[in-house]
């Protein structure tokens, strides 16, 4: 029954192509699958996953879905909040008010109003205490105490702080990544250690977080990155910049292009799209004339812009929309541009 139920999926999909008509939906986040090749996809109202080879593996039957992390999803039904194997049976059963995916063996959920955080076996390693929380990244996690000051923790619930932990302020990518954390106080950026150390000083206007070992900071009115080593890595320079993946950053040095630069700073990609994006697996969503397509390092179309959006592949595949009329169509590709789920609303 599954097998068919599939395969009628699937052709419904192929005809939404052919004549227009939508016959399944999906709509995810930026994070699409783990391990698992799992990726979730909407159906007549209801969620489920299609795998790798975009066949229907866990019917839809979710009012949410999200994408496997730590082999295993976060999905909600009409009694709450849970989780759910990659055989789509429940690990944890949905009884919370809110939840975020797992990370680092650890689950934040919400109940009675205050956030936690589960380990995989449903048990709270950290009992519920928190007005707001973030996911577990290199051991840390992003909260805001009862007294809504927003702090650190460890995977035993503890502050992470010194001497030096400045007063934080909320930041748009609060997470560690090569040791180092993103932090904010007022209107100054700088980066903590996993101690809680400030070990580069709040010292810049804007900042993003670390990714490959670089960390897009801004000087006065230009662009540049620092290394993992606290040391000037590319000089300010560029109007826009955006983070490092599989050695190539996003860049706007001159005008309104963007081009992609290499770890020493020096022009890979010629400035030529109207926007564009990290690289991930080989592939790097641009756009040119408002339609998005994807290219390889050397800067080649391996995809033509096509999409009206496309998000960063991950385990192979990448979330596109194609606009039909006012209607909004979302479908995956695969890394050489072939559906596996045809775009759906």
């Amino acid at each position: 029954m599954k097998r068919l139920f599939s395969r009628l999926a699937l052709f419904l999909g192929c005809a939404s192509l052919l004549f227009g008509a939508g016959g399944c939906d999906f709509l995810t986040g930026e994070d699409q699958a783990d391990a698992t090749g799992l990726f979730p996809v909407l159906l007549d109202g209801r969620w489920g996953y299609i795998n790798s080879l975009g066949r229907m593996v866990i019917e839809p039957q979710f009012y949410a879905a999200e994408a496997f992390s730590d082999d295993l999803a976060h999905v909600r039904t009409g009694s709450g909040h849970g989780f759910i194997d990659p055989d789509g049976d429940f690990v944890i059963e949905p009884r919370f008010e809110d939840a975020r995916s797992f990370s680092d063996g650890l689950a934040a959920v919400r109940m009675d109003g205050r956030w936690g955080y589960l380990n995989r076996s449903g048990t709270f390693e950290i009992n519920p205490q928190f007005t707001s929380a973030h996911a577990f990244s290199e051991g840390r996690a992003f909260v805001r105490t009862l007294d809504y000051d927003w702090e650190y923790i460890d995977t035993s619930g503890r502050i992470v702080r010194d001497a030096t932990t400045p007063d934080l302020d909320e930041v748009d990518e609060p997470a560690f990544s090569d040791g180092l954390a993103l932090v904010r106080h007022g209107d100054t950026y700088g980066y903590i250690d996993r101690s809680g150390k400030l070990v580069i000083p709040l010292q810049y206007s804007a900042a993003r977080a670390f990714a490959d070992r670089r960390a897009a900071v801004k000087i006065s009115d230009r662009w540049g990155y620092i290394d993992d080593k606290k040391s000037t890595a590319i000089s300010p320079q560029f109007i826009s910049a955006a983070s490092f993946s599989d050695d190539r950053a996003p860049v706007r040095k001159d005008g309104n292009q963007w081009g992609y630069i290499d770890r020493s700073g020096s022009l890979a990609i010629a400035a030529q799209f109207d926007e564009a994006m990290p690289f991930s697996e080989g592939r790097a969503p641009v756009m040119v004339d408002e339609k998005w397509g994807y290219i390889d390092p050397s800067g080649a179309y391996i995809i033509e812009p096509q999409f009206d959006e496309a998000m960063p592949f991950k385990d192979g595949a990448a979330r596109v929309r194609i606009n039909v009329g006012e209607r909004q169509t979302y479908g995956y590709i695969d890394r050489d541009g072939k559906f596996l789920w045809y775009p759906t609303d």
